[in-house]
């Protein structure tokens, strides 16, 4: 999974819909943007692939774009709404498993000291969490905080279901040689 950068970035869009072209869920997340504006930057992606999109803010949207979900912020109740998939996040496995809703999956974070937010230092033992995910999951859990591709194996192998790249994707620019790594990975899957 991916999440877009908070602010716009060069070649977001086309990069954008490439990820859409690939077995890859695109996150949307605009914490400070309008509602137009969200839909209006929503509109220059395919919309072919709009099941592919969760929505972390404007979830209005979700139903009137016909987007595939609604990712809910820590702090929110989940309003669970027909058959778009929903998504939260987490801080730690108390919050998860205290979740009373049910989830598609949920994002746990940061599992590494963060890339695109300063000063936000992981809390997680890497040995504490293969322990957790030992104990069982409600839902499938993918890390996020930190990681890059590198990450991979080392994630599924502590018992994450994969991984959310957000600061690791987007803040060299380097979106082709990233593109080129997630469709080895994916193997080109559309």
């Amino acid at each position: 999974m991916i999440i877009t950068p908070e602010t716009l970035v060069d070649k977001e869009l086309s990069t954008c819909n490439e990820l859409l072209q690939l077995d890859i869920r695109l996150h949307v997340r605009k914490p400070s943007w309008s509602f137009d504006q969200t839909k209006e930057y929503l509109t220059q992606l395919d919309s072919q692939c709009y099941s592919k999109i969760s929505l972390h803010q404007h979830h209005e949207l979700v139903n009137e774009m016909d987007l595939g979900g609604i990712h809910w912020k820590s702090n929110q109740q989940v309003i669970s709404s027909g058959q778009m998939i929903n998504s939260k996040s987490f801080h730690s496995f108390k919050e998860i498993r205290d979740e009373s809703h049910t989830l598609a999956y949920g994002f746990l974070s940061p599992i590494y000291d963060s890339i695109s937010k300063d000063n936000y230092q992981s809390q997680f033992d890497l040995n504490e969490l293969k322990e957790e995910f030992e104990k069982g999951t409600p839902f499938p859990i993918y890390a996020l905080g930190g990681v890059t591709l590198d990450d991979l194996a080392t994630l599924r192998a502590i018992g994450f279901k994969g991984a959310v790249l957000l600061g690791s994707f987007w803040i060299d620019g380097e979106y082709e040689r990233h593109l080129n790594l997630l469709k080895h990975i994916t193997h080109g899957n559309c």
